[in-house]
């Protein structure tokens, strides 16, 4: 059996040890073999890139060059008033058309529906007078008024009996 060792013993086994370990041969051969053949990977794959690189920089020079020699190109032309108040009521109606399908015009009072086809003309006449003056803001806010009035009775064909008590 092992007798245990205390820990005075255990302390002059290691006083005893060598203080410096030298190795059974030279190592430094094998150390700058190894760091030479590191070197020589490392190079093809240098050379591999480099083409690449110098492709890349005279695509980039090339590109920059174009850039700052074209022509400005124009601004998209900004939208009257008519074709934002037109673009809102057409987002708007559609909206609701998705939500509750096609409009049965036929369901409505005949009154109401007096009203709608009066409305729709009326929308028509405003947008042809605003050809001719599109920045009259009366007409502009009449066509606002009309469209909402007319998206109004849209909304009334759709809504449920119990809120028209």
């Amino acid at each position: 059996m092992n007798k245990p060792v205390t820990d005075q013993q255990l302390q002059q086994q290691i006083d005893g040890l060598q203080q410096d370990i030298k190795p059974s041969r030279d190592l430094w051969p094998g150390i700058e073999l190894a760091i030479e053949h590191q070197q020589q990977e490392s190079s093809p794959k240098k050379a591999a890139f480099a083409p690449y690189a110098w492709a890349a920089s005279v695509m980039a020079a090339v590109l920059l060059t174009w850039m700052v020699n074209k022509p400005m190109q124009e601004q998209p032309l900004q939208l009257t008033a008519v074709e934002v108040i037109q673009q809102q009521y057409v987002e708007e109606k559609n909206t609701m058309l998705v939500s509750f399908g096609k409009p049965d015009i036929s369901k409505l009072p005949a009154k109401i529906q007096k009203q709608f086809t009066e409305l729709q003309s009326a929308r028509e006449s405003l947008l042809k007078a605003l050809e001719d003056d599109p920045e009259n803001p009366d007409l502009l806010n009449l066509l606002q008024w009309t469209q909402n009035q007319e998206l109004s009775l849209l909304e009334q064909l759709y809504s449920p009996k119990w809120q028209t008590i």
